[in-house]
């Protein structure tokens, strides 16, 4: 079969790897195809899914959803179709949006926290007329955003400079859009995957989806039908409410005495946490509910709760929000109220959910549910989404990611399913990966001597890296405890990550890094520095991956796996549940140093267990490892050549 000549690709030339997952891309846009993708970094995955699925979807008037977990990678797709654009001088309309509320003018921080909040306040004042934005028409700001690929960042300024709506602008224009880059919730969650096709006037029938990062997918699925309610939480509601409605502060101090008696039930059975059924908190609200002076059932009670909150925005709330400091306590109360409303609101699901109490904060036991299952949201929409693009360079394995969100060859009828590994088109003597023995970060084998060891072991590599280099734990606390034990010449070279970082603080510590040739990053496994940022000009020469960032076996861990076991076997359970999402987050951070051709890394994996079985099964088949107590004589050899 002869090359495809892809028009549409904007650079000179098509790597190896890329030219054959374009290739593939095409044939599931062509044939509406599932596609699973292993793509490793630098294989230039934006481009090669864009190509083909804009190139269908201008032909058969189709509309591309690219879909991203993060701004930054919004970034990378809007520059991308820019390039395509000016390359193709292809007349094609793509649009860029994120969450309504964060595209909004008028709203303030608790309505960028508490989406429920803002929806009512915009609803509201959409149909009273007293919002200027919503009501102004401007044909010019719509023909601009068409002919104009923007940033959302820079179509929010524009338009809000011309007084226009944002969000309402960019979905009038997504009507006739032939691409629109958006976050995932914009097709995973139901309530907004709903009104948005409604508004485009599109089916699922009429989308072809590319899921950028589609590690993260599951995860992000499970978290946008999941909360956690904090008895401090309920507390703080009840106290708020004590001097201005004598009756709402009854039924949450009713509540606080649920998680009370959840308590006992716990400390009785000697553990630190336990399931709780779905049930056991309706049935016991609806009686506190049914007992109280003014009855009323579990939806009116949410209701109420609601209402307050509203009102405290309207009418000020509590008379004290007339000083700064009555301002701050009024918010306070109110996110307290808003967060108990959410929690219950949310627990009445009806899809199948892990329940736990936990105890884990003595003096602050919390109440959380999570969903257990990603394909029960996942399944349905691959099932009637025309063409579906799964993408990753940690989408590995990809049998794993298609069955745990509803994409296997055996779970959707009347559509076929590639799963596909590529291999980097760069040179293999760029990236040198090595396993240390002896060291671990094992629980039954840490102790002072390890600490020692493992950070003798980061000060001897660093004496021979020529450039940048990133140390990745598993936890902050271990972060903590062997950075102790790092020698003076190494600390102080060292750039730390620490736990109540903002993004903000997280920017500047990549910014040092970047700026200084001899820094070293103690960051953790599984955060932004080591999974979102994006580094530039082979920023990182070298990357230490200290230990497995195995979760603890929490009852949640514990659910998860269970769960899976039951659906496909024991083997799968613990993979499934276990091991897979650790070695993800592992693959993440080794990953952070080659980003393009001609980039050189050195990647050393800190812990005998990478080398072991079941560990070595899950990585990936390119990942060609040398297992040594010598991984310093390594570095010298690398930097030499």
């Amino acid at each position: 079969m002869g090359k495809t000549n892809f028009s549409l690709f904007p650079f000179s030339s098509i790597r190896k790897g890329q030219r054959e997952f374009m290739e593939d891309v095409k044939d599931a846009v062509e044939y509406g195809k599932i596609l699973v993708a292993h793509a490793p970094t630098g294989i230039g995955k934006t481009v090669a899914a864009l190509v083909p699925s804009l190139q269908y979807a201008v032909e058969t008037e189709k509309t591309v959803f690219f879909l991203t977990s993060k701004r930054s990678q919004h970034k990378i797709a809007v520059d991308t179709l820019k390039l395509i654009k000016k390359h193709a001088k292809l007349d094609f309309v793509a649009v860029d949006v994120t969450s309504k509320q964060s595209m909004c003018p008028r709203a303030t921080s608790i309505y960028q926290e508490y989406y429920s909040l803002f929806n009512e306040f915009c609803k509201s004042e959409q149909k009273n007329k007293r919002c200027r934005y919503f009501l102004k028409h401007d044909e010019e700001a719509l023909q601009r955003i068409k002919d104009e690929i923007m940033h959302v960042e820079d179509l929010c300024s524009w338009c809000t400079s011309s007084g226009v709506c944002p969000y309402k602008a960019a979905l009038d224009v997504a009507e006739n859009a032939d691409v629109f880059v958006c976050d995932y919730n914009y097709l995973f969650s139901a309530g907004i995957t709903e009104k948005v096709l409604e508004k485009i006037e599109k089916g699922l029938e009429d989308l072809i989806v590319i899921a950028d990062e589609a590690h993260n997918l599951p995860d992000r699925i499970r978290n946008n039908l999941s909360s956690e309610l904090r008895m401090s939480t309920v507390t703080g509601a009840a106290r708020g409410l004590r001097h201005t409605n004598r009756e709402m502060h009854g039924n949450l101090m009713e509540l606080e005495r649920i998680f009370t008696k959840l308590a006992m039930e716990a400390s009785k059975n000697n553990k630190e946490e336990i399931n709780v059924a779905k049930n056991f908190l309706l049935e016991e609200m609806e009686k506190v509910l049914r007992r109280r002076i003014e009855a009323m059932s579990y939806e009116d009670f949410i209701d109420s709760l609601k209402s307050i909150a509203e009102d405290f925005e309207t009418t000020g709330g509590i008379k004290a929000k007339a000083t700064d400091g009555g301002k701050y306590k009024s918010e306070i109360v109110q996110r307290n109220v808003l967060s108990v409303a959410d929690f219950l609101d949310g627990w009445r699901t009806r899809e199948k959910c892990l329940r736990i109490f936990s105890l884990s904060q003595k003096d602050n036991p919390s109440l959380y549910f999570k969903l257990l299952d990603p394909s029960v949201i996942s399944e349905p929409i691959f099932a009637k989404a025309h063409s579906t693009i799964m993408m990753s360079g940690t989408l590995c394995p990809t049998e794993m990611y298609a069955d745990v969100l509803g994409a296997a060859p055996d779970r959707i009828k009347g559509k076929k399913i590639a799963l596909r590994e590529y291999k980097s088109p760069f040179p293999e003597e760029n990236r040198v990966i090595v396993v240390t023995k002896e060291l671990t970060t094992k629980y039954t084998k840490r102790s002072e001597e390890m600490y020692r060891k493992v950070a003798g072991k980061i000060a001897e590599v660093a004496k021979y890296v020529r450039g940048g280099m990133a140390v990745f734990f598993p936890s902050y606390a271990l972060l903590k405890n062997i950075a102790a034990y790092l020698p003076e010449g190494v600390k102080r070279r060292a750039i730390v990550e620490r736990r109540e970082m903002k993004k903000e603080e997280k920017n500047r510590l990549y910014e040092m890094l970047r700026d200084d040739n001899e820094g070293i990053l103690l960051a953790v496994q599984g955060g932004s520095l080591s999974e979102g940022m994006d580094y530039e000009s082979n920023t990182l020469k070298a990357i230490i991956v200290v230990g497995l960032p195995l979760s603890p076996p929490t009852l949640e861990v514990k659910t998860i796996e269970g769960y899976y076991a039951g659906k496909y076997g024991a083997e799968k359970g613990r993979l499934y549940g276990y091991h897979y999402p650790a070695i993800t987050k592992v693959l993440q951070a080794a990953g952070r140093g080659i980003r393009s051709e001609h980039d050189r890394c050195i990647i050393i994996l800190m812990d005998y267990r990478f080398a072991q079985f079941p560990y070595k099964k899950c990585l990936p088949s390119d990942f060609n490892m040398t297992f040594t107590d010598r991984a310093e004589e390594f570095c010298i050899n690398f930097f030499q050549r």
